[in-house]
């Protein structure tokens, strides 16, 4: 039955599009891990079997491919399996990819390299049978320490490192958070757990607890399960109470199975990562862009000599050249490896800092040398309405104009405060892109006038980036998709014009109040009819009147 085949489909990463028979394929990385010969695997399945000859990173770390005929689904996944790739529980109602830092092993910002436990952590939850058919879907994060660079907040469970001492000896350990959430409803994750012990796996058995909580039959679990929007362990928090949840929590781990064991030694296993064994290429004389391009793009390593590079991933598109040449860059700098972003980036660690201008030279030539990651013309975009159910507008459309924009018409490049405003585009509200934490978030949404409906993002100001402790950014106005970058220049503009001294646009923001910012975009608000002011009525890359077209979404299926 259709009925029984979806959920199964979803459990094996492969989720419905707005286009029939069509498929997205999402490839679970955890911590973003990929190898020089996965990306080869990675390259042939976005030349043979995505209709968009493309593969995406997503917010998550995860690589996605569009497009993909249902039929061809089983022989994809064994390209990937081959390369020791999978899409298992990439969907669906189980624990997702397992998101983590970039520069965890390479930071100095690190109590310990939390990647071998955040392994440990995904192994141990993939096909267990506590997971394999919840309320809803579980999101797990992992960051090396205070800064809490995975953000832990806006996520379902979690991990922050930490350090204890005992008996005289210091012990590797997580703080565990428990109910954060974007979406419809934004909320930040609470304390569960202040400290629990790494290396004896005790911090996975508070998590399998947690999600034995979540998944249990009868009571809150069971009444949610009847709201599938409302059906995320966030809500759970909320109506329990976080020393409620706590409590049932101690129960379960009062039980038998908690006292069990854990191979850690064998869920810990990596491979080995390192330099790329030799001298460093360093023929190349550096370009005119090549000390901007350092500046922004590149960050010293704690080991000497070395350095971490990002590549700048335009929207964190990939077309099957990109892949294959991102490969063999990464096996002659890199030592053959490379870690996806939350900001859609490729990060190549263990770089010589002797080889970074040939380094520069090489991603140039594919189209990922351009400096500023992180920053302004850094834009961070979900699919939306290219292929997405539950997309409202077009956040490629425009997250390419105001990437375009910011790179060559607004200036400021030599503004530092400026720069450091990110802008992240959703499609719809589910925030795909994170856009609730963002300075300027875009959120996809329409208004009707004149007879006519026009696409639109709502504008969200004042998002922090989650270091400690996160901020979620507020609505502030509605403004036709077309004008959208101009409103986004006349904010920044606004910004520049009325900041004190040194301050930031979040301080801006909160200093001022993000509603006094409405009345702001009103010259974007106002629309003629159809025949004078014909464009805003289409969305970005279209050529026909804007309609809301949008399926039934699979994430609750």
């Amino acid at each position: 039955l259709e009925s029984d085949f979806v959920p199964y489909r979803l459990r094996m990463g492969t989720y419905g599009q707005r286009q029939e028979n069509m498929q997205m394929m999402r490839i679970k990385l955890p911590y973003g891990g990929v190898n020089a010969e996965q990306m080869d695997a990675l390259a042939e399945v976005a030349e043979k079997h995505s209709g968009m000859r493309r593969g995406h990173i997503t917010t998550r770390e995860n690589i996605q491919f569009h497009f993909v005929p249902l039929d061809q689904a089983s022989t994809v996944m064994r390209i990937l399996a081959e390369a020791g790739l999978s899409t298992r529980e990439a969907c669906g109602h189980t624990v997702r990819n397992v998101t983590g830092c970039p520069y965890a092993g390479v930071t100095d910002h690190q109590l310990f390299d939390v990647t071998p436990y955040l392994a440990a952590y995904a192994r141990n939850m993939i096909r267990n049978p506590i997971c394999q058919n919840m309320p809803r879907k579980w999101k797990t994060s992992f960051s090396c320490g205070p800064i809490d660079c995975a953000g832990s907040p806006f996520h379902d469970m979690g991990f922050v490192a930490a350090l204890r001492e005992e008996n005289g000896e210091e012990v590797r350990g997580f703080k565990i958070v428990v109910g954060g959430g974007t979406s419809t409803m934004v909320r930040a994750a609470e304390t569960l757990w202040e400290f629990a012990r790494a290396d004896d796996g005790q911090y996975i058995r508070v998590a399998e607890a947690a999600l034995k909580v979540f998944d249990k039959e009868g009571g809150i679990p069971n009444f949610l399960r009847k709201n599938m929007n409302k059906a995320r362990v966030k809500f759970i928090v909320k109506k329990l109470g976080i020393e409620e949840f706590r409590r049932q929590v101690d129960e379960e781990l009062a039980q038998p199975w908690a006292w069990e064991p854990l191979d850690m030694p064998a869920l810990k296993q990596l491979a080995p990562e390192g330099p790329t064994p030799g001298p460093a290429p360093n023929s190349v004389q550096p370009g005119p862009d090549f000390e901007r391009w350092v500046k922004t793009n590149v960050v010293q390593q704690p080991q000497p000599g070395y350095v971490a590079v990002t590549l700048t991933i335009p929207l964190g598109n990939l077309s099957p050249e990109q892949f294959r040449a991102v490969g063999d860059i990464m096996r002659r700098f890199s030592g053959g490896n490379a870690r996806t972003q939350q900001n859609q980036n490729l990060v190549l660690r263990w770089v010589h800092e002797a080889g970074l201008p040939a380094l520069h030279s090489e991603i140039k030539k594919i189209g990922f040398g351009d400096p500023d990651a992180g920053l302004l013309s850094d834009v961070v975009g979900c699919p939306g309405t290219d292929s997405c159910k539950m997309g409202i507008t077009s956040s490629t459309g425009v997250s390419e104009a105001i990437r375009e924009a910011a790179l060559n018409d607004w200036g400021y490049q030599d503004d530092p405060l400026v720069q450091a405003i990110n802008v992240k585009a959703s499609g719809c509200p589910n925030g795909c892109s994170q856009h609730h934490l963002a300075a300027i978030g875009l959120q996809g949404s329409s208004f009707s006038a004149n007879g006519a409906t026009i696409p639109c993002f709502d504008i969200f100001l004042g998002g922090g980036n989650y270091i400690g402790g996160g901020k979620f950014a507020t609505r502030v106005a509605r403004v036709p998709s077309k004008r959208t970058p101009q409103a986004v220049k006349k904010m920044i503009d606004h910004y520049v014009a009325n900041r004190n001294e040194g301050e930031e646009f979040v301080a801006f923001v909160d200093r001022l109040g993000a509603k006094t910012f409405d009345s702001l975009f009103d010259e974007f608000k106002e629309v003629g009819p159809v025949h004078e002011d014909i464009d805003v009525y289409m969305d970005w890359g279209k050529e026909e009147l804007f309609e809301v077209i949008r399926g039934e979404g699979e994430c609750s299926v």
